[in-house]
């Protein structure tokens, strides 16, 4: 589709239109530019004010699938495929290599690395400026679908179990229980709350004393 809506206050939306119909599937903001990025294919797209977004290219038509920003750098990661991407701007983007050729699903940046996991194997990755990546290991191999950082930690969802993990590093990884089994589908951070959306439920988890307690 090419619509995408946007909002000053989070309660009212109005309609915009994206610059081509494909599958938008991740959106970061950074250094004044919204990113986003289509599930398949070359297309990306940039724009400052979430209203008028422009085309971008990327290095190659892979299966991109989230996309983040930190320390002055847009880092993406793509399924099934070794390929990543970088950009300093949002505009102009450089190829770049993962670890390994594996299902990479979920990107996040904060205490200064950029952190990415796989959705079916236990591989995960951490890159300080995009470029240069080290191999770690995630707790689980099922599903690892959506990553965000806040309060001083990764936490990764897993789309189709009831659980999630979290970490500080990208290496030392806890695996805690949520209430929802299936399609938890998206994770953000504001307010020290990370806010899980599932197609079944709206799933508030805040950190308390190591662990995650339901309100």
């Amino acid at each position: 589709t090419t619509k995408a809506a946007s909002s000053t206050d989070g309660i009212n939306w109005t309609i915009r239109t994206m610059p081509s119909t494909a599958q938008w599937g991740a959106l970061a903001y950074g250094n004044g530019t919204f990113v986003a990025v289509t599930t398949g294919g070359v297309p990306a797209a940039s724009s400052t004010d979430g209203i008028t977004w422009t085309t971008r290219t990327l290095p190659s038509a892979s299966s991109w699938q989230s996309v983040a920003y930190g320390n002055g750098v847009y880092c993406m990661v793509a399924y099934a495929t070794a390929s990543a991407a970088r950009s300093t701007d949002g505009i102009t983007w450089t190829a770049t290599t993962m670890p390994s050729n594996v299902a990479w699903y979920a990107i996040a940046y904060g205490n200064g690395i950029f952190l990415a996991a796989s959705n079916n194997s236990t591989t995960g990755a951490y890159s300080t400026d995009g470029i240069t990546w080290t191999t770690t290991t995630v707790p689980t191999s099922t599903s690892n679908y959506r990553m965000v950082y806040g309060n001083g930690i990764f936490v990764l969802t897993q789309q189709t179990n009831a659980t999630a993990s979290y970490t500080t590093d990208g290496i030392t990884w806890t695996t805690t229980n949520i209430i929802n089994s299936s399609n938890n589908n998206y994770i953000t951070y504001g307010n020290n709350i990370e806010l899980l959306l599932s197609e079944v439920d709206l799933i508030s988890i805040e950190r308390a004393i190591g662990t995650y307690i339901l309100p």
